[in-house]
C-alpha cells in the first residue's frame, strides 16, 4: 500500500466518511463529555451548544485531513482550536486530566464511527487509519498539555503579581479598591490579620515549604488569600467572613511546613490594615519573649505580657535584671531560646545545635550570674518580664 493511495472504508474514502458525519459526530461527543466527564457538566449550555461543539468540529476537521494527506503535522504545526481549547480549559480552572479524558474519548469515538461499515476488504486500509489517529493523538496530547501548563504558568505569574500589589497597597496604607479591580480581584469588607513565624527546620526545603504553605492558604477561604511569606514567616490577609477556623488554619499550616507555626491575629477594615500589622508584629514578639508555646494568639491573650513590653519608670530596672548576662552572650542566648520554647531542653538544644546537658549547664551559670532560676516560676516570669523590658527600650 503506497501513501498516495486514498483510505477507504466501507467503499467511502475515510476522510469524506468523517467529513460528512463531522456536524452530527460532534454534537454526540459533547453529549458523552457531559455524561462522562463531571467538569463539563458544570458548564454553562450555551457554551457547550455553541463553543465546545464548533472546537470538536474543528478538531474533525483536522483527523479528516490528516487521513486524506496520511501525515501527522509535527508538534509545531499544531494551533487552533486545539490551543485555543487548551487555555479555555486553563482559564476555566479544567483539571488538566478532565481535559484529556475528553480528548481520549472523543478520539476512540471517532474511531469507531469511522470503521463501524468496514467489511473484511477494508483491513491494511482500518489498520492504516488506526495508526493515523493514534498518532495523531499523541500530538494532540502534547500540544494540549504543553498549552494548557503554559497557560497556567502566565494566569498564575499574573494572579500572583496582582496579589502582591494589592497586600503591598493594603500594607502601606495606599488607595486599593481601584488597584483589587483592575487585577479582578475583590477588596473584602475586612481581613483578619495574621503574623506568622516559622521555626527554623531542615526538614523541608525553603522554597517548597512555601509552596506547601500557600497552597494550604489558597484553599482556605472562598477569596484569595494575600500573603507575604519567607522563611521566617511573614504577613497574611484573609479576607472575612472567614470559611473555616484559624486554628485550624494554622494546624495545616505547620503540618505543611513540617514545623511550628505561631500566629498572631487581628481582624482589621482595609483602611485598619496597617495599624494592625504592627499590633499583631508586637503581639508575636511578645508571645516569642514570654515563651508561649506555637499556636494563635490575639491582643486579649497577652493582655498582661503585652503591658509588660511598654516602657515605664520601672522598665529600665526591669532590664537590669540581666546585665550579668552581657559578657556572657552563649549564657544570655541559651536563655532566651529557652524561654521562646516553652522551657523544653531538648528542643532549645536542638534549635542552638548543642547537647541537651549543655543547655542544662549554661542555665544554671546564668542563675548563679542573674540570681533567678529559669525552673523557678516565680523566677522564670521575672526574667521574661526582664526579656520584654530590654525589647521595651530597644
Amino acid at each position: 500500500m503506497t501513501r498516495d493511495k486514498v483510505l477507504t472504508i466501507g467503499g467511502v474514502p475515510a476522510h469524506q466518511r468523517l467529513t460528512r458525519m463531522r456536524g452530527r459526530l460532534a454534537r454526540h461527543l459533547v453529549d458523552r463529555f457531559v455524561s462522562d466527564i463531571a467538569q463539563y457538566r458544570r458548564l454553562p449550555p450555551s457554551e457547550l451548544a455553541e463553543d465546545i461543539v464548533a472546537i470538536v468540529e474543528d478538531n474533525l476537521h483536522a483527523l479528516a485531513t490528516v487521513i486524506r494527506d496520511r501525515r501527522v503535522p509535527q508538534p509545531g504545526e499544531l494551533g487552533g482550536q486545539i490551543a485555543e481549547s487548551a487555555a479555555r480549559g486553563a482559564e476555566q480552572g479544567m483539571p488538566p486530566a478532565a481535559l484529556l479524558s475528553a480528548y481520549h474519548l472523543a478520539f476512540a469515538e471517532t474511531w469507531r464511527a469511522l470503521v463501524a461499515d468496514a467489511g473484511p476488504d477494508d483491513l491494511p486500509d482500518v489498520l492504516a487509519c488506526t495508526d493515523l489517529v493514534f498518532e495523531y493523538l499523541r500530538r494532540v496530547t502534547e500540544a494540549v498539555s504543553a498549552t494548557y501548563f503554559e497557560e497556567r504558568r502566565r494566569m498564575s505569574s499574573e494572579d500572583q503579581d496582582a496579589r502582591y500589589r494589592l497586600i503591598s497597597a493594603l500594607l502601606s496604607g495606599e488607595p486599593s479598591e481601584g488597584l483589587a479591580a483592575r487585577a479582578g480581584l475583590s477588596l473584602a469588607p475586612s481581613y483578619l490579620v495574621m503574623n506568622l513565624a516559622i521555626e527554623e527546620s531542615g526538614t523541608l526545603a525553603g522554597r517548597r515549604r512555601l509552596h506547601r504553605m500557600q497552597h494550604e492558604l489558597d484553599g482556605f477561604g472562598d477569596e484569595p488569600v494575600l500573603s507575604l511569606l519567607d522563611a521566617a514567616g511573614g504577613t497574611v490577609l484573609v479576607p472575612c467572613p472567614l470559611s473555616g477556623d484559624v486554628g485550624t488554619l494554622v494546624e495545616r499550616l505547620s503540618t505543611a511546613s513540617r514545623t511550628h507555626v505561631t500566629a498572631a491575629v487581628a481582624e482589621a477594615t482595609p483602611d485598619q490594615v496597617p495599624a494592625q500589622v504592627r499590633q499583631t508584629q508586637e503581639i508575636l514578639h511578645v508571645v516569642q519573649a514570654f515563651g508561649r508555646g506555637p499556636g494563635v494568639y490575639r491582643l486579649s491573650d497577652v493582655l498582661v505580657e503585652y503591658q509588660l513590653t511598654r516602657p515605664s519608670a520601672a522598665t529600665p530596672e526591669l532590664a537590669a535584671v540581666l546585665d550579668a548576662l552581657d559578657d556572657h552572650p552563649e549564657l544570655l542566648g541559651t536563655l532566651r531560646v529557652h524561654l521562646q520554647y516553652g522551657n523544653a531542653r531538648r528542643r532549645t538544644a536542638a534549635s542552638l545545635h548543642i547537647h541537651p546537658n549543655t543547655v542544662d549547664y549554661r542555665l544554671r551559670r546564668a542563675a548563679e550570674l542573674i540570681g533567678l532560676d529559669p525552673a523557678d516560676p516565680a523566677h522564670l516570669q521575672k526574667i521574661a518580664a526582664a526579656f520584654a523590658a530590654r525589647r521595651a527600650i530597644a
